[in-house]
């Protein structure tokens, strides 16, 4: 039944106890009179129960609801597991394909010929405002200052951890989560510009933290890393050449900064795993021996070698660094 509303009425009174309000349905008539809305509209046919008013502040409003940080954990909680419509426990692995843009086998792909394209620009535009709590944006745009928000990354950098990850799924499914974490990570540093020509910023920062102890007197000259000057390299016969992360030619100290995925840190991987994400033909064990071979070169250069692994440093990075400074007798 069409419920019609006289253009004059700011308020809905209802036919039952004479109250006035914006919108009778529903609460009050429940609560109020213990019927519902369909029996209310039996009882007085054509009587109206929202008024032009609320129904306009109601569309001009709607959604927003769904906006709010209350709603969105409601709705995550609905959907969690295998209260998902979507769960494996109730799809087909090929039903779950077609429902998701992500796959190119999605039944909106059906007409389109690059499918691989389509799924890469659903991509962009599904991330692009998408901010994880790793970013200082995630912290600052909940309305913490810039100070607090450096310290929540830092927090939040320092929560994933190798051991934790063995702590919580075990020692074998614990080092899988932690390499596939990892590899996403450095995929996304290749992607974001943040791993340049070799080098790490994060390996800039330790390096730079390590110069800010040395001596003011000291002459800086002949201490090389990549953002300072560039880094220090020992040519080979034939014609190649080691390059070294950090090099001091007064004290003949190196720091070599190895990322794990990338040399393999024997604290985390077998020696037949081949962690490095763009050279899938290498080994661990391979890593290990030309690293060892770098190293070798190197003293028999006259230098002594400090290898500092990524993994290390993020656990702690205070510790890292006096480590470092240790090494360097300053």
């Amino acid at each position: 039944m069409e419920i019609k509303i006289n253009d004059t009425d700011e308020k809905i009174t209802c036919r039952i106890c004479g109250s006035t309000m914006k919108n009778i349905a529903g609460k009050h008539i429940q609560t109020k009179h213990n019927i519902t809305c369909d029996d209310y509209k039996k009882m007085f046919p054509g009587a109206p129960t929202q008024s032009k008013e609320y129904i306009k502040s109601t569309s001009k409003n709607s959604g927003k609801h769904m906006q709010t940080d209350e709603y969105k954990k409601m709705f995550s909680e609905m959907l969690k597991g295998e209260k998902n419509p979507n769960h494996k426990s109730k799809t087909t692995e090929e039903e779950r394909r077609k429902r998701s843009p992500f796959s190119k086998d999605f039944i909106g792909y059906e007409n389109i010929q690059n499918k691989e394209n389509a799924v890469n620009e659903f991509k962009k535009e599904a991330i692009k405002d998408r901010l994880s709590t790793a970013q200082k944006e995630y912290w600052i745009k909940k309305g913490f200052t810039i100070e607090e928000s450096e310290i929540k990354v830092s927090e939040r950098q320092k929560t994933f951890t190798l051991e934790k990850c063995i702590q919580k799924y075990g020692e074998e499914e614990g080092k899988k989560v932690y390499i596939d974490r990892q590899n996403r990570w450095q995929k996304s540093l290749m992607e974001g510009g943040n791993l340049k020509a070799g080098y790490s910023e994060i390996s800039q920062e330790l390096f730079y933290s390590i110069i800010g102890y040395y001596p003011k007197s000291e002459n800086l000259k002949k201490v090389y890393f990549s953002t300072k000057n560039s880094e220090y390299f020992i040519s080979l016969k034939g014609g190649s050449f080691n390059v070294y992360d950090f090099t001091d030619l007064t004290r003949m100290k190196i720091i070599e900064y190895n990322g794990d995925l990338y040399h393999g840190n024997p604290l985390i991987y077998e020696s037949e795993d081949t962690p490095n994400p763009f050279r899938k033909n290498i080994t661990a064990k391979e890593m290990w021996v030309k690293d060892a071979e770098k190293i070798k070169i190197a003293n028999e250069h006259g230098f002594d070698v400090l290898t500092i692994w990524d993994s290390e440093y993020r656990k702690d990075k205070n510790g890292t660094l006096q480590k470092c400074l240790d090494f360097l007798n300053i």
